[in-house]
């Protein structure tokens, strides 16, 4: 995470000792430090708020001098406040409550710092990726709408003034783009002010709005009994919102045509392809920090279909599945099986287009045929029982004799190919480890004995080989999918 730091440190070290002349700051010295701050605010800027979080932090602590660490500090504040990356402002938020309020930095006057903290506390509970606060209000007609939590379709929150020259000229622009659009969405037209006559002539002849799938709803909280003004930091109008059907806020402090743009993305709906790889970064990181399979698929339930995105569901899972299918470890074979059974096979509920079905349900059906074979617990056949469907009877020589030794004292299964370099490599950790094991070569039993092979193909998973058992006495699989490189 913190892989940005690194470019920069040693700049302040070489910069550092020439900073102060006479107690003040070298403002040529500070021209340079601008520049590649600048820089550094470009090679950040894809990343998380957490990340820039952690990353300013680590910026801020690295100048020792106190001079020089208040001018970084304000640099970043400045910088992510006026930020035209949308939830930007989450990070200077972020440095005031960290550095400012607590008076580890001087803000550079009383009031300087109480506008700040204004600013904090009317933001900071309507962040990009929050749930939407929840608040009440009412319709012309007295009726009591709550606004968040979840909802069957996308919500646009347009808080507006009748007096205020900007809202009208947003009110212009939104009507034309809705009714041009006919976005499925939800419009929660919220009138801050408290003249009932001013609103209902705005509603009258400044809101009208013609397209068929697109639903306006006027609200209103004369008395503030809400607290809207705070919660989603309505200190100026007009103020826009998007959230999802959870309640997430996934767009704010927007205008129209950033509105257009967003609900264009998020309401397209294109045959998704999976396994991108985006996606297989994002399944290794995760993989990294919980190696369970099925800690990672409910972990992803609890964040898309939980708070009712199905879509967004589909796609995350979808990716897992995907992802599994390139694993070769042991962890992730066995807990594939579980992950598709309760997540993709026993919810036809939600994999039920024909996309899903090519794509995730198809791979699915697959995936689970192989990996129900032969599994742990299971008992492994005996040479007989599997050349009892052979009709060309011969064998490699000593193998029938080999399996059933192996299956009555125990040992390792290795079923391998010719000029594979992985399976060349656990034969010889195999060798090296003193194991007893039976090496298959899949390539000379095919050659030798098709019809064999053949039955190989159907009672074992060597969709991917070396492909190694573990078998106990009595022929007992204690484990698949393992490997003598990387530990048993």
């Amino acid at each position: 995470m913190r892989r940005f730091v690194g470019i920069f440190i040693g700049l302040f070290l070489w910069l550092a000792p020439s900073f102060l002349c006479a107690g003040q700051v070298d403002s040529s010295r500070l021209a340079a430090l601008d520049e590649r701050l600048e820089e550094y605010f470009r090679t950040l800027e894809p990343e998380r708020i957490e990340v820039k979080n952690e990353e300013c932090d680590l910026l801020i602590s690295s100048a020792k001098d106190s001079l020089l660490r208040r001018h970084i500090a304000l640099k970043i504040y400045d910088h992510y406040l006026e930020s035209p990356v949308m939830g930007d402002e989450a990070v200077a938020i972020h440095i005031t409550d960290k550095w400012f309020a607590p008076g580890l930095i001087d803000m550079g006057g009383d009031e300087v710092l109480l506008n700040a903290k204004v600013y904090a506390d009317f933001n900071r509970q309507s962040l990009l990726g929050m749930p939407a606060p929840s608040v009440v209000m009412e319709t012309p007609d007295g009726e009591k709408v709550e606004v968040g939590g979840h909802a069957s379709r996308y919500r646009v929150l347009f808080f507006y003034d009748t007096d205020c020259s900007k809202c009208k000229l947003e009110t212009i622009l939104l009507r034309a783009k809705l009714n041009a659009r006919d976005w499925p969405v939800d419009v929660y037209a919220i009138y801050t002010g408290a003249d009932p006559d001013s609103w209902r002539e705005w509603r009258q002849t400044k809101f009208g709005i013609r397209a068929a799938k697109t639903k306006v709803i006027h609200l209103w909280d004369p008395e503030v009994l809400s607290d809207y003004q705070m919660k989603y930091g309505v200190l100026q109008t007009p103020r826009m919102f998007l959230l999802d059907r959870s309640g997430t806020i996934i767009g704010r402090g927007m205008d129209t045509r950033a509105l257009d743009q967003l609900l264009g993305i998020v309401l397209a709906d294109p045959a998704y392809e999976y396994g991108g790889q985006a996606s297989a970064a994002l399944m290794d990181k995760l993989f990294a920090a919980d190696s369970n399979v099925m800690s990672m698929a409910k972990a992803l339930e609890s964040r898309t279909l939980a708070k009712g995105d199905t879509s967004f569901f589909k796609h995350l899972e979808g990716d897992l599945l995907y992802w599994l299918t390139s694993r070769r470890d042991e962890a992730c074979k066995e807990g594939t099986l579980p992950f598709i059974n309760e997540y993709i096979l026993s919810r036809p509920e939600i994999w039920k287009t024909q996309d899903d079905t090519l794509k995730v349900v198809g791979l699915a059906r697959m995936m689970k045929d192989l990996l129900s074979r032969t599994p742990v617990g299971s008992e492994l056949p005996d040479a007989k029982e599997l050349m009892s469907g052979v009709v060309n009877v011969s064998s490699p020589r000593g193998w029938t004799r080999n399996w059933n030794r192996l299956r009555r004292k125990g040992g390792y299964i290795v079923f391998h190919t010719e000029g594979c370099p992985v399976c060349k490599a656990e034969l010889a950790a195999a060798d090296s480890l003193g194991l007893r094991i039976l090496d298959v070569n899949v390539d000379e039993i095919m050659a030798s004995n098709p019809d064999l092979a053949k039955v190989l193909l159907d009672t074992f998973d060597l969709s991917s080989m070396p492909f190694i058992l573990e078998v106990g006495r009595h022929g007992v699989i204690r484990r698949r999918y393992i490997s003598f490189l990387y530990g048993r």
